[in-house]
This record gives structure tokens, C-alpha cells and sequence, in this order.
């Protein structure tokens, strides 16, 4: 019923003011009933009020104090769940980053959006609600039993025997919800993931005429979405009953056995008065906390959710901040492997390689060759299983994230580019890059004159992702941003993917100056990319089976002399097409 690990994220300072100022609205109320039952009680033994403005004064002090109180519940109530909201999508926000966007356990970017947006917003309910009341609930009922006590025991006593009841009903609930309420949040997160795909792919489907058959798997999932908030609703309005049952019965048994005290002369007047009016007082909290509970149970199971995310394992790094030298001369990956968790076979295994500075290297395999886990393998994203990666003689598993994301970077087809102008997205690359610095690497791709011919230049507003440029000009960008960079170890991941001829061409000559003097390793799955290249790597099954210069591969080895076959003529296929 109550997650400790909340308490380890979130100043609790503001929900123990919170108890305790609903604790001082108890006291007074106390003060007020007390004062009430005095005077009734005096009022039917001599006919008139024992002091009506000693009355009179309890009863505004009681009010005003009570405002008072309830204007910091609110204040409370509000600062505590802020504080939540807060620290709970900021170190989801910071975990998303140590994760990478390409790390294996990365969520869905519409389940994550959903966790941070819809699960805290329950999860707020849950803290700064739920919790509060469930903790006030026990010290009222120690407080009132204590005051009733003082005019007769056995119903004080059968009013606390009642008071446990509601909690262990919320307890036995919980343990039938959570299995309801999984998946119910599990059938809503994959909905929104699943529709979200539908949208983006939604052209695709157009296309290939399949609309129709995703309306009708989106309209099952519906179905079953439609189904599991039916199974909550009924639960909960089942256990509401059964609340109701307990919070009316106990109430009537405390004041049945109050009157039949009093009956028997064992009570005063005074007594039944107290025990009448505090009657309320017990229960109505726990029928509030009751209430809140179905609210909460939502929060409770997104708890589990956020906190399942927080605890992914995260990349390991070390925690040196400097070269030896003052930049990368050389990568050497020895006999490095690397195994999947979810695999039980190498990914990457045995890869030898040397990258030197000055050396245009490329690496070519098809589809599942093992590219994608070797550019993970060189960023430190992945962690090698198997052998040592070495950054001039250093080895890279000493380096901590700063330091590696300081000397290297890695460019792909996915890098982003935001809804802001174009010399804020550059700046990105270098915030104190001056103007000069920015036009020049727009030359050095080939953007120059197409920012010119825009009325605000550098000024140009950019929609999300830069949809409104070309994919060549897209990725143009994207590779001037990189230049401002200025690291020593390039990775070019597929960048010239599914761009035109002519900037596929203009990204591969900067390219290649900028191996003159940086190490640059270029992927490609197209050889007639790599074709300049000083040293090729060719990968299969997480292998280099294959390494050299293009011109020696060709008359050497079989394998890349069939590829390359394959590559030309799929090439003339899509030409004449």
C-alpha cells in the first residue's frame, strides 16, 4: 500500500505538514464538539445555555482556525504534488538521456510520453492524496477513540475494532486490482503505442492498401481497452459498497451501543452527545480514504511502471576525464565480442580492427551483418562482452560518458533537428560558434546558397525534425552541425541513406576531407559509397570477414567480389527503373 521508494525521490516535508495541519482541524473540531455537547448537555438539565458567548466565540475561533487550516491543506496539498510532478519527470527525463535513444532498454517513445504525462499525474493523486489521508486516518482514530473512551469504553472499543476494517478491505482490493489494473495500464500504454505506429505508418498502409485491415485490429485492441476499464469500474464500485456497508454499520453500532449505554444510566448525556457527533468525525476519513483509494490505484500501478524504468540498467562508464594525449590518434578494438542479453550467440566476436587519424575507413555488410552493434560497441553505448577497446593505448572502458561524448560523436539518419531557426539547431554543435563559423561549414556543405536565397538566412524557421527541407538537405545540415563540432573519431551511420544523388555525393567529399585529419568511420550497406575509401571492413554474422583497401578486395576476396556484384546490379535495376 505504500511505496518507501517515494520517499526516497521526494522531499516528504510538505506531506507531513499536510498531516498534521488535517490532525489540527481534528483538534478543533474536537474543541468545537466538546463545547457543543457542554452546552446541549446544560441547555436539557436546566433549560437555558450555560454561557452562550464563551459559545458563541469557540464556534468563530473554531471557524477561523479551521479556514486557516484548510487554506494549508490546499497549499500543501499543491506543493507536495508539484514536488512529485517535478522530480518524477525529471529523473525520468535524465534516465531517458543515460539510456540513449537507441539503447535496448529504451521504451516506446509513446509509452514513455504516456508514463511521464498520464502515470505521474496518477501517481500524483496517489502521493499527495491517498497517502496523506491513509497516515491521518490512523492518528484520528487513536485521538477519537482516546476523547470517547473517556465516557464509555466498550463502544470506544467496538468503533476501533471497526476502524482497521476499511484499510484491510483497501489490502484484500489491492491484491485482486493489481492484476485488473496491470493490465488495464498495460492494454492502454500498448493501444497508444500501437496507434501512434498506425499514424506514422499510416501513408504506408494507404499505399499498399491496408488501412482497412489496421482499422480492424486497432477497433480489437479498442475492444480489449473497452474491456479491462470495464473490469476496474466494476471492482471499484463493488468495493465501494462493501466501504459503505462498513463506514454506515460501524457508525450505527458505535452510536446503537452509545444509546443503550445511556439507557442503562453506564453513560451521560454528555457522553451520547460526543459519541454522536465524533461518530462522524471516525468514520467519514475513512470513507474519503476509501474514495481516494480507486482514484489512487491507477497511481499505484504506474508507480510500479515508473519505478521499473528508473531501475533499467544504464551504460557503464569510467570515470577518468582526460586523455593522456590531447586527442584520439588511434581506436584498436582487440578481440572484441559482444552477446545480447535476450541472444545466445556473439552479436559482434572477434573483431580486430585498427582506426587511425588520417584514415578514411569504412565498414559495408548487409542487414543483421553486426554494423549497427559495432558503432554501439566504438560509442560506448554497449559495453563489450569480450576483449578491450583501446583509445591510444588507453583503454575506453576507463573513460567516463563526458570525455567520450567530448572526443567522438556519432551521425545517422535518425539525428534530429528541431522546430527552432537554423542557427539555433547549428549552435547545438557549438553554442559559441560566431557567424562566420556557422557560414562557413554551410559551405563546406553546399548550404550556403540555399540559406542565402531564404529572407531571414540563418533566421530560417525549421518545423519539427526539419520536414520542411529535402532529405539531402536535412542530412547537410545535420553534418554541419557535426563539424562545429570538432571532435577527433566520426562515426557515419547509413547518413547518406535515402537522400538524392547530388547530396549523397556533397556529404561524401566533406567526409572524406574531414578524414585527413580526424579518424572517421563510415557505414554503409552500398559499396559504391565506400568505393574511396583507404581500408574497407566487411561484416558478416558479427564478423570482419574481410579488410583492406577496396582495390585489393576486389581481385581477392570472393566475397566481396560477389557482393559487390549483387550491389552493381541492384544499382542498374533502380537506374533504368
Amino acid at each position: 500500500m505504500i511505496d518507501k521508494r517515494l520517499f526516497k525521490l521526494v522531499d516528504s516535508r510538505s506531506l507531513v505538514w499536510l498531516v498534521l495541519s488535517k490532525v489540527m482541524m481534528l483538534l478543533f473540531s474536537i474543541w468545537l464538539w466538546l463545547t457543543i455537547a457542554a452546552e446541549l448537555t446544560f441547555l436539557l438539565e436546566n433549560q437555558t445555555l450555560k454561557s452562550p458567548v464563551y459559545l458563541m466565540s469557540v464556534v468563530v475561533v473554531a471557524f477561523i482556525c479551521k479556514s486557516f487550516f484548510i487554506k494549508r491543506i490546499e497549499t500543501f496539498t499543491y506543493k507536495s504534488s508539484a514536488e512529485l510532478r517535478l522530480s518524477f519527470r525529471e529523473s525520468v527525463m535524465k534516465k531517458a538521456f543515460k539510456l540513449g535513444s537507441d539503447n535496448r532498454n529504451q521504451l516506446p517513445l509513446t509509452k514513455l510520453s504516456q508514463l511521464m504525462v498520464d502515470g505521474v499525474e496518477q501517481l500524483e493523486i496517489y502521493y499527495a492524496r491517498f497517502l496523506p489521508q491513509l497516515f491521518y486516518c490512523g492518528i484520528s482514530s487513536v485521538i477519537i477513540f482516546i476523547v470517547l473512551a473517556n465516557y464509555s469504553i466498550k463502544p470506544a472499543i467496538a468503533l476501533l475494532i471497526c476502524m482497521p476494517m476499511i484499510p484491510i478491505v483497501i489490502m484484500v482490493i489491492m491484491k485482486i486490482a493489481k492484476r485488473i489494473l496491470k493490465r488495464y495500464w498495460d492494454d492502454y500504454t500498448d493501444l497508444g503505442v500501437r496507434f501512434h505506429e498506425n499514424l506514422m505508418g499510416l501513408s504506408v498502409l494507404k499505399a499498399f492498401d491496408q488501412d482497412k485491415e489496421k482499422q480492424k485490429i486497432v477497433e480489437k485492441d479498442a475492444e480489449v481497452f473497452r474491456k479491462s476499464t470495464m473490469a476496474l469500474l466494476s471492482m471499484q464500485l463493488n468495493s465501494i459498497t462493501v466501504m459503505d456497508i462498513i463506514s454506515y454499520g460501524g457508525a450505527g453500532l458505535s452510536i446503537g451501543l452509545a444509546l443503550l449505554n445511556f439507557s442503562n444510566g453506564t453513560i451521560s448525556i454528555m457522553g451520547l452527545l460526543m459519541f454522536i457527533l465524533l461518530s462522524a468525525e471516525f468514520f467519514i476519513p475513512m470513507r474519503q480514504l476509501g474514495s481516494l483509494f480507486h482514484v489512487a490505484m491507477n497511481g499505484i500501478s504506474a508507480s510500479d511502471e515508473l519505478f521499473s524504468y528508473l531501475e533499467l540498467e544504464e551504460p557503464e562508464y569510467g570515470e577518468q576525464n582526460q586523455l593522456k594525449l590531447q586527442e584520439i590518434k588511434e581506436i584498436i578494438c582487440e578481440e572484441v565480442g559482444f552477446i545480447y542479453d535476450t541472444s545466445s550467440s556473439f552479436s559482434a566476436n572477434d573483431i580486430n580492427v585498427t582506426l587511425k587519424q588520417g584514415t578514411f575507413t569504412a565498414v559495408i555488410g548487409k542487414s543483421g551483418s553486426g554494423k549497427s552493434t559495432l558503432v554501439k560497441l566504438l560509442s560506448g553505448e554497449l559495453k563489450n562482452t569480450a576483449g578491450h577497446i583501446y583509445w591510444n593505448e588507453e583503454k575506453m572502458s576507463i573513460f567516463s560518458r563526458s570525455l567520450i561524448e567530448e572526443h567522438m560523436m556519432v551521425i545517422n539518419n535518425h539525428s534530429y533537428l528541431y522546430g527552432t531557426t537554423i542557427r539555433e539547431n547549428l549552435l547545438l554543435g557549438n553554442p559559441s560558434a560566431t557567424g562566420e563559423m556557422l557560414w562557413g561549414v554551410l559551405k563546406q556543405v553546399r548550404l550556403e546558397e540555399f540559406v542565402k536565397s531564404q529572407a531571414k538566412e540563418l533566421d530560417t524557421p525549421l518545423t519539427e525534425n526539419g520536414q520542411n527541407l529535402s532529405g539531402g538537405q536535412r542530412q547537410r545540415l545535420i553534418l554541419a552541425r557535426a563539424l562545429l563540432k570538432k571532435c577527433d573519431f566520426y562515426i557515419f551511420d547509413e547518413i547518406t541513406s535515402g537522400i538524392d544523388i547530388e547530396s549523397e555525393n556533397y556529404i561524401l567529399e566533406v567526409i572524406k576531407d574531414l578524414a585527413k585529419h580526424s579518424i572517421v568511420l563510415f557505414i554503409s550497406h552500398r559499396l559504391y559509397n565506400v568505393v574511396d575509401a583507404d581500408h574497407l571492413l566487411v561484416m558478416e554474422a558479427g564478423h570482419v570477414v574481410e579488410q583492406g583497401s577496396p582495390n585489393d578486395l576486389v581481385t581477392s576476396s570472393t566475397y566481396f567480389k560477389t557482393y559487390f556484384e549483387e550491389e552493381k546490379m541492384l544499382q542498374e535495376v533502380l537506374d533504368n527503373e
